[in-house]
């Protein structure tokens, strides 16, 4: 399958934090610069090598694809990671639809959260063998009507017409990062329309 064509999750067994943005690069990037108070933008740095500095964030977008992906990248001890209200507060900025969404392999939880607008719409947390929780403005299920969880979480992102890839960062000896983006075969940096660095401090 071509990467434009891709959807969906490709990996549920790592950790990672996203938001994902119905709206062009720029100007999530732009927004988020603006939210967070970013005190540094770096475009276009697929396959660059970059000093990285406190919290980071990965901003990219694939060609052919309507969403733009905010990646936790690192952490920083006093820093804010990605956070729901950083969906909520763009989806309330740009007047479209965002997800929040977090997996942990180590913590066996996965859940999502939906905004258009600003406002909520739907919200998955589970937590494997200990807690379930689904909420929603626009349906009614239980636990008993979803089957897999793992499975009715790709369903949506599928639905959403999202895709999760799975990050990899590549570091040298000098403290330097080269950010290769997902973890696809011959990825190039005409699969996307951008990636950006940007960092909190």
């Amino acid at each position: 399958m071509v990467l434009e064509q891709k959807r969906g999750i490709e990996s549920i067994d790592l950790n990672q934090t996203f938001v994902f943005v119905k709206a062009p690069i720029e100007s999530v990037a732009s927004a988020f610069v603006r939210v967070r108070q970013a005190n540094r933008w770096e475009q276009d740095v697929y396959d660059r090598e970059i000093v990285t500095t406190g919290q980071g964030f990965i901003v990219f977008q694939f060609r052919e694809q309507t969403w733009t992906s905010i990646y936790n990248f690192g952490f920083v001890p006093g820093c804010t990671p990605l956070e729901k209200k950083d969906a909520q507060t763009l989806s309330s900025l740009l007047q479209t639809r965002t997800v929040y969404y977090r997996v942990s392999d180590t913590g066996g939880y996965i859940g999502y959260e939906l905004y258009e607008n600003g406002n909520f719409i739907e919200m998955l947390d589970f937590e494997e063998d200990i807690s379930f929780y689904f909420q929603s403005q626009n349906r009614q299920l239980r636990r008993e009507d979803m089957g897999s969880v793992y499975g009715f979480i790709y369903d949506f992102m599928v639905e959403q017409d999202i895709y999760i890839p799975a990050i990899r960062r590549v570091e040298n000896q000098q403290g330097y990062v080269r950010l290769l983006g997902p973890e696809l075969e011959n990825l190039e940096r005409s699969d996307f329309e951008r990636i950006d660095y940007l960092t909190l401090g």
